[in-house]
C-alpha cells in the first residue's frame, strides 16, 4: 500500500489523481469486516492461511497511515514519490507535445494533482480504516469526516486544445503505460483484500473489537462495530460536537484496547504469508515498476517525436 497503495476507505475516496497511487487501492474500509470475500484472479495462490504468530504485546503504529504504509504489501507497487516523478513526467511530455502542435502558452494548466502535505492531512485523506484509529488531532479536528480528497482548481482546455491535449496524453501514455490494471497490480489488490478478510476473522482482532466495544460503552457512546460506528449518517457539512466527542472515543479506545497495536501485527502475519507463496508474480510486478520509472530520464532527454 507502498501508498496505501491501497485506497482508504473505499466508499470515501480515491487514491489516485493521474494513476493509481502506491500499487493497490487499499479499501480501508474493510480493515475490520469479514463481509467481503477476495478474489483470487490473476494467478493468486489459493493457500489456507495460517494464524500468524504476533508479539504477547504488539506495538501500534505511531498512526493508522503510518501503519498502513509499513504494511509488507505496501512495498509493492509505486511509492508517492514514484507517483510524484511519473506524474511530473507525463506532465512535462505532455507540455512539450502541445507546444509543438501550436500551444505555445501551454502549462499542463489543465493537469493537476492533488497531494497531502503534512502528515496530519494524509491521515485525514488516507485513514486506516474509516473506523477511527485517526490520531487525537485529527478526530478533534474532522471527526469522521475524513478520507475526501480536497478540490483541485484544474483549468479545463476547450476546442482544438481540449482535442490536442487528448491527443498528446494518449501519445504519452504509449510512452509511459500506468500499470493501472496489470496482472501485478490487479494480484497485489486481490491479495490486499484477502489480508484484510483474514485478519478481520481472526479471534486476536475480534477479541480486541470486543474489548474496544466495551470502552466505548464506558466512554458514553456504545457502539459494537467501529466500522458500522464510522459508516453512522455524520452527513452534515461539519462535525458535529457528537460525532467528534464519537471520534475522539474511538481514537482513545482503539489505543486502550490494543485493537491497532493486535490488527496490524495479524494483517502483518498474513500479508507475509501472501506474499511467499505468490513471490513470483510479485517480484515481476516490482520489476515492471522498477523499468517504468527508469525510463523517465530517457523520456526527457529524448527529441520530441516528429
Amino acid at each position: 500500500m507502498r501508498t496505501p497503495r491501497f485506497a482508504p476507505a473505499a466508499q470515501q475516496t480515491s487514491r489516485r489523481v493521474a494513476s493509481l497511487t502506491h500499487g493497490a487501492a487499499i479499501a480501508v474500509g474493510l480493515l475490520l469486516t469479514t463481509g467481503c470475500s477476495a478474489s483470487l484472479a490473476n494467478g493468486a495462490a489459493d493457500v489456507a492461511p495460517t494464524p500468524p504468530v504476533i508479539a504477547a504485546t504488539p506495538t501500534a503504529p505511531s498512526s493508522g497511515y503510518d501503519g498502513l504504509m509499513r504494511l509488507p504489501l505496501s512495498a509493492y507497487g509505486t511509492s508517492e514519490q514514484d507517483d510524484d516523478l511519473l506524474f511530473r513526467t507525463r506532465k512535462a511530455l505532455v507540455v512539450r507535445c502541445m507546444k509543438k502542435r501550436g500551444h505555445s502558452s501551454y502549462s499542463g494548466q489543465n493537469m493537476t494533482r492533488t497531494t497531502a502535505k503534512t502528515e496530519e492531512d494524509k491521515e485525514a485523506v488516507r485513514p486506516a480504516g474509516a473506523w477511527g484509529y485517526l490520531g487525537r488531532a485529527t478526530a478533534k479536528r474532522l471527526g469522521f469526516h475524513i478520507g475526501v480528497q480536497p478540490p483541485t482548481d484544474a483549468s479545463r482546455l476547450t476546442g482544438q486544445a481540449a482535442k490536442d491535449s487528448q491527443a498528446c496524453l494518449d501519445e504519452v501514455t504509449a510512452q509511459l503505460p500506468d500499470l493501472t490494471g496489470t496482472r501485478g497490480w490487479k494480484l497485489t489488490q486481490d491479495l490486499f483484500g484477502q489480508s484484510l478478510q483474514q485478519a478481520g476473522a481472526d479471534r486476536r482482532v475480534s477479541d480486541a473489537r470486543t474489548h474496544w466495544s466495551a470502552c466505548m460503552s464506558s466512554a458514553g457512546h456504545p457502539a459494537d462495530d467501529p466500522q458500522k460506528l464510522a459508516d453512522s449518517p455524520w452527513n452534515t457539512a461539519k462535525p458535529t460536537a457528537q460525532e467528534i466527542a464519537a471520534a475522539t472515543a474511538a481514537e482513545s479506545c482503539t489505543r486502550s484496547s490494543g485493537l491497532a497495536a493486535v490488527y496490524f501485527a495479524v494483517l502483518t502475519g498474513y500479508q507475509q504469508q501472501l506474499i511467499s507463496t505468490n513471490a513470483t508474480i510479485l517480484t515481476d510486478y516490482q520489476e515492471q515498476v522498477q523499468k517504468q520509472t527508469g525510463q523517465v530520464a530517457h523520456l526527457l532527454a529524448a527529441p520530441p517525436a516528429a
